[in-house]
């Protein structure tokens, strides 16, 4: 060895390409909810207006959009919006129901259709129930789809052609 030069022990390390050791998870039944988008949740008619001009629409009603779970088994509405508060809003409910008498006023493109919908703006998500072995692999899995309402309502608006 040359006096002043250094050198470091190697390690071997063993590629990761199997899946986790025995014991690693605790395995049993999970339930996850995941991939949550912006959206706004339609209730009642759809109006519209045009073509061009300007579109005024006042709601005098009362109405009830509710948190929905699709799908034949595995998540909860309830376990849906306990996630959707933790995840992405403290506002999102099972329920939202509002007495409104809200005028929206909107200037439609020329050549086209305004349309306006009254609702909640909530979130869209995937939930999934699945089994989870003690090698983390996950089987006997269902999924769905779950569209939970928010407090915040309004009107949507979009043009169309026709």
């Amino acid at each position: 060895m040359i006096a002043g030069s250094f050198m470091a022990p190697v390690t071997a390390v063993a590629a990761d390409t199997g899946p986790a050791p025995l014991g690693v998870c605790s395995g049993g039944w999970r339930k996850n909810v995941y991939a949550y988008q912006a959206t706004h949740i339609g209730k009642g008619p759809i109006y519209k207006d045009g073509p061009g001009g300007t579109m005024v629409v006042t709601r005098t009603t009362a109405e009830t959009a509710a948190t929905k779970v699709s799908g034949t088994a595995g998540v909860t509405v309830d376990y849906a919006v306990a996630q959707a508060k933790v995840e992405v809003s403290a506002e999102a409910a099972k329920e939202v129901s509002w007495g409104t008498d809200h005028q929206y006023r909107r200037d439609i493109s020329k050549k086209k259709y305004g349309n306006t919908q009254y609702g909640s703006w909530g979130h869209s998500a995937t939930w999934e129930k699945y089994y989870e072995l003690p090698d983390c692999r996950k089987t006997q899995r269902t999924s769905g789809k779950v569209k939970v309402v928010n407090k915040a309502v309004g009107f949507r608006y979009w043009e169309s052609s026709k």
